[in-house]
């Protein structure tokens, strides 16, 4: 767990630098959000093509080579030069995320029996933790100590690599996959599917629920920390590295009494917390008010957190046994797209009207998506079966 919380801080680390950046190299919003989406790429192309070798190679080796590629990803983010250098080692740091999410997560059950029936929750919430810490602790090295657009990185390399180190000396556990044998190869093609026909409808109110939580939530790691002097009193890294790990807080303790509720309630909260979040951020920017700020992030973060776990169960059980791996992949491409497209369209926009501007269209336009989205979910047939039984 140790290993997946570092991997989660490595992943989300670099947001409040992107500020220095601009600064720093003389960059656009539109070049900061490619920056961040570089990332967002990496863990989906980590994730959809990578995850089956968890079941031939087991989780310890997963967990040693995603470890491994972080540590170069973080040592090339902290010789970067410019944005040309940075992409590709956001891109890395991205794939070494998906590997080490998905191994940790495969592989939690097989290696903590104790974890039991909540080990998804474990993993769901050691990720939001490190994910949290990430920015919190990248923004105060960067506010209080020298080079701050390399010490941050080094700083997290550091005990990466330790982790890595004491991952070399524990015992590999055999595949997860009983069909890869010694003489199969291992597939790299994603698995996508869809549920049965009767069952798409819930798929999809769950799956765009989730790609509108990661879009606002990505709106706030990547601009998030350009567009706050408008609006706090406070500057700095240290700030906005705060306000970012503040939504993922969230996120992760949204999710520990979210758990017993029916998925139906469970998402229809969601998409609620979602679209009051978006609207608040909106008028946070137009009348540049602190404390409209705080309800927003606040929002965004625990919509965020239970849109992913309503979005988990409802898979769970619309797509049951062998059926539930393609349809779940399938399910996070959807999430992941929300933190990629979205995001390069409010970047473009940024530079284009200006970033205030931007972001209130944006948070606009997902206001009225969440809310068309609940509607659809008080409508859409199959998630009743779900509503009699608490999870």
């Amino acid at each position: 767990m140790l290993t997946l919380a570092a991997g989660a801080m490595g992943a989300t680390m670099a947001s409040p630098l992107f500020p220095i950046y601009e600064a720093t190299w003389g960059i656009g919003h539109a070049t900061v959000t490619l920056l961040y989406v570089a990332y967002m790429a990496g863990v989906l192309g980590g994730l959809m093509f990578l995850t089956q070798l968890t079941g031939r190679f087991g989780a310890i080796r997963m967990l040693r080579l995603g470890g491994g590629l972080l540590v170069v990803g973080l040592l090339f983010s902290a010789l970067a030069t410019g944005p040309l250098t940075l992409t590709p080692a956001r891109v890395l740091v991205g794939v070494a995320s998906g590997l080490v999410t998905s191994a940790a997560t495969l592989g939690l059950p097989r290696l903590e029996p104790a974890a039991g029936e909540i080990a998804p929750l474990v993993a769901s919430c050691t990720t939001m933790a490190g994910f949290g810490l990430g920015p919190m602790v990248c923004g105060l090295l960067a506010q209080f100590a020298p080079a701050p657009l390399a010490t941050p990185y080094l700083v997290v390399l550091a005990v990466v690599g330790a982790l890595v180190l004491g991952l070399a000396r524990t015992p590999a556990d055999p595949g997860l996959d009983p069909e890869a044998g010694p003489g199969t190869r291992p597939g790299l093609a994603p698995r996508l599917g869809l549920p049965a026909p009767g069952r798409v409808g819930v798929f999809l109110v769950a799956a765009f629920a989730t790609f509108s939580a990661y879009a606002l939530f990505s709106l706030l790691a990547s601009l998030a920390p350009s567009f706050l002097p408008m609006i706090l009193p406070w500057h700095g890294p240290a700030v906005s590295g705060f306000a970012i790990g503040l939504v993922l807080a969230c996120s992760a303790l949204a999710q520990l009494p979210a758990r017993r509720l029916p998925p139906r309630r469970c998402l229809g909260l969601a998409l609620c917390l979602l679209a009051i979040g978006a609207l608040a951020l909106a008028l946070a920017m137009h009348f540049r008010r602190a404390e409209i700020f705080v309800l927003a992030d606040l929002a965004i973060g625990s919509g965020h957190g239970l849109a992913f776990l309503a979005g988990m169960t409802l898979i769970s059980l619309i797509a049951p046994g062998a059926k539930r791996a393609p349809v779940l992949s399938s399910h996070l491409c959807v999430a992941y797209l929300g933190a990629i497209l979205p995001i390069l369209a409010v970047g473009r926009l940024a530079d284009g009207i200006g970033l205030a501007p931007a972001v209130i269209a944006f948070c606009a336009t997902f206001a009225l998506i969440c809310s068309v989205l609940l509607g659809l979910s008080r409508r859409v047939g199959g998630l009743d079966m779900a509503t009699d039984t608490p999870r």
